[in-house]
């Protein structure tokens, strides 16, 4: 027995090198390894448990607030897996009403740790085939939540392509769906440049359409109902930023979500290779994503918990976001270039730098910068 488990182990760590090498000369045929590994079980699983990594999330415990983003499995094939080896919690998707299979060009930028991805839409199966798959995973004990949004670029677009229905009556219908089989539901209103995006703005558009999906989630899901969060733009201007708080405030949003992907269009930053169109996520939204985490911390004063997602490398990247006021923070872009290890890397980091400045819990972290 002991030598069968030694020869797993060497197997997996072998595994783990080879991947490691073929990420480096093609990402792309590293990330479809990278997938293929995580279902079979190849990577050597290094999970840390440190109890000052405990962190609440609402009624629940995580032994880490460090979770997998929406964006990395949208088809849940991997995220309770990556949980297994060391994450928190997890969020698939994000998904549209109806199945979208775009063209998708992604770049991988290796000097700035990004990923740019290019095409018209999100590619995903869609909510109604994936309700088996959220069925026959609901009973594991993992934190699961679901992010929902819409591609189209207004409600009038919706009605060309035979929808016949607004934003909300679209989030409505695709919330009523996956409320049975979540933990909780992102509304996506990050896709900058549509009216989507907007919306938030609007308090008398906004805050009716999250109380009517909060309504409608309780009556899909009335035993076990699941938050509503609302992921914001990245792009948004100091000017909106108070309004939208004011407004989030206003509809009772469970969590607000702050992160990747960022449009290059909306926002031009400076990269190793110049690109002005896409959706940007990775490392150098790092210093865009703290400062809008203290802004909606400040706007909303501390009244509704913050989630980073994305643009996190290092212990040191999530423990400034927390300080910064997330409560939770969302890795993605790292595991395409790390792997799962980065998990491990990440939790052993963030536990030494808390004990290192004397905080017994990520609670008392939270916001550390602005006390």
């Amino acid at each position: 027995m002991a030598k069968r488990a030694h020869r797993l182990g060497l197997n997996n760590l072998l595994f783990s090198v080879f991947w490691w090498m073929l990420q480096k000369i093609s990402p792309k045929q590293g990330k479809t390894l990278l997938y293929w590994g995580l279902q079979s079980g190849a990577f050597p699983n290094r999970a840390v448990f440190d109890p000052v990594l405990m962190s609440s999330f609402f009624q629940h415990t995580l032994h880490t607030p460090i979770g997998i983003g929406a964006g990395f499995d949208n088809k849940a094939n991997v995220i309770d897996d990556l949980i297994f080896m060391g994450a928190g919690f997890g969020e698939l998707g994000p998904y549209t009403l109806e199945p979208e299979n775009p063209t998708v060009e992604e770049f991988y930028l290796k000097k700035d740790k990004a990923v740019v991805t290019q095409s018209l839409g999100v590619q995903n199966p869609g909510v109604s085939r994936m309700i088996p798959i959220l069925t026959n995973r609901r009973y594991l004990p993992n934190i699961i939540g679901v992010n929902i949004t819409s591609t189209s670029y207004s409600e009038e677009e919706n009605i060309k392509m035979g929808r016949h229905m607004t934003y909300e009556e679209e989030f409505d219908m695709m919330a009523r769906k996956v409320a049975p089989f979540c933990d909780y539901i992102t509304l996506d209103f990050s896709t900058a440049g549509t009216a989507l995006s907007a919306i938030p703005t609007d308090a008398s558009a906004f805050v009716p359409m999250i109380k009517g999906i909060k309504k409608a989630v309780s009556e899909a899901a009335p035993i076990q109902t699941p938050l509503v969060f609302v992921k914001l733009p990245l792009s948004m201007t100091p000017l909106e930023m108070p309004l939208v708080c004011q407004n989030v405030v206003a509809a009772e949003v469970d969590a607000v979500i702050v992160g990747a992907p960022a449009s290059l269009f909306h926002m031009p930053i400076r990269l190793s290779k110049p690109m002005t169109a896409g959706m940007l996520s990775g490392r150098p939204l790092k210093t865009y994503m703290i400062e809008m985490i203290s802004r909606v911390r400040q706007f909303t004063q501390a009244q509704v918990p913050i989630m980073a997602c994305d643009g996190v490398f290092t212990g040191r990247d999530a423990y400034e976001m927390i300080a910064a006021g997330a409560s939770w923070v969302q890795v993605g872009t790292v595991l395409q270039y790390e792997g799962p290890a980065a998990i491990t890397k990440i939790n052993r980091e963030l536990a030494q730098i808390l004990k290192e400045k004397g905080f017994s819990s990520v609670k008392d972290a939270v916001g550390a910068d602005y006390r």
